[in-house]
């Protein structure tokens, strides 16, 4: 069904910088339950009766170039820092790009309902890239044109999660359909500044009026004050630090017993539970 598959480099219309750098990431950024990859899929219908045959391909590359000196993290590199916390960081250069797919298909979106019914889930799996973790990294958001018969087409995304959310790759294809409709500047100018909004600690340490008043906490509960046979207050509260080489070893056993696999929150939580 799919024909025509071709990969163009997509570099930015001008490059907003002039010397290669590195972005760091948030700690948040840096969770490992967040590294992987969103997929997404918009549908775009055709919007006369007369143009069937026209390729939207130059108006979707054009505005993408565009866009990209003012989303340029977007053709960064992933890659580990050199040092013993080996946290992610973004590798920004000069000669970046965003890899977009360009492909069509001998059916009209109509004959599949604008996959508003479900059609194959191999079907829509063909729509969107899938790239292999090392690539993910490498190209952390890569870009898939698909031409239908009747001239409507889709835009797959693939974009690494410790780049942006969903409202992030919103606020992105959003500004790349504005500068699509012919519009001089884009609405919203992205900012970055995570190392000043979410940076980590150096060295990371825990210091959080959180953690002080549950540490603290001494509220008029029975719990607090004293035991089931009337005692003094036996509630001993703390905070512990695990490693995660301990955690990752942990829930490698857990899935070995159980033949499931679990959160580190679940499996934690499941070990204090059963410890109380």
């Amino acid at each position: 069904m799919m024909k025509n598959k071709e990969q163009t480099l997509i570099f930015p219309s001008y490059t907003p910088f002039s010397e290669d750098h590195t972005l760091p990431l948030s700690h948040l950024d840096t969770d490992r339950n967040l590294h992987l990859t969103i997929r997404y899929l918009r549908v775009y219908t055709s919007t006369t009766a007369n143009n069937h045959h026209k390729d939207p391909f130059h108006v979707i590359s054009t505005s993408l170039s565009q866009t990209l000196p003012h989303y340029y993290p977007l053709a960064g590199t992933l890659r580990h820092r050199q040092n013993s916390d080996n946290r992610l960081e973004l590798f920004c250069t000069t000669n970046q790009s965003i890899p977009l797919i360009h492909t069509t298909v001998d059916i009209t979106l109509e004959s599949i309902n604008y996959l508003d019914d479900n059609p194959s889930s191999h079907f829509i799996e063909q729509l969107v890239p899938d790239p292999e973790p090392e690539e993910g990294m490498k190209h952390p958001c890569m870009l898939q044109l698909t031409i239908f018969k009747c001239g409507g087409f889709t835009l797959g995304a693939a974009i690494h999660h410790s780049l942006c959310d969903g409202m992030g790759g919103t606020l992105f294809f959003n500004s790349v359909a504005e500068l699509a409709r012919g519009v001089t500047r884009i609405t919203v100018e992205p900012v970055w500044d995570r190392e000043k909004l979410l940076g980590p600690r150096d060295v990371p340490r825990v210091d959080s009026p959180l953690v002080r008043e549950f540490l603290s906490l001494d509220k008029d509960f029975l719990v607090y004050k004293e035991d089931i046979s009337g005692g003094v207050s036996v509630s001993v509260r703390e905070c512990f630090h695990v490693r995660d080489e301990c955690l990752e070893e942990f829930k490698r056993l857990l899935v070995d017993q159980s033949g499931v696999k679990f959160t580190t929150f679940e499996a934690l939580g499941a070990y204090i539970w059963r410890s109380k």
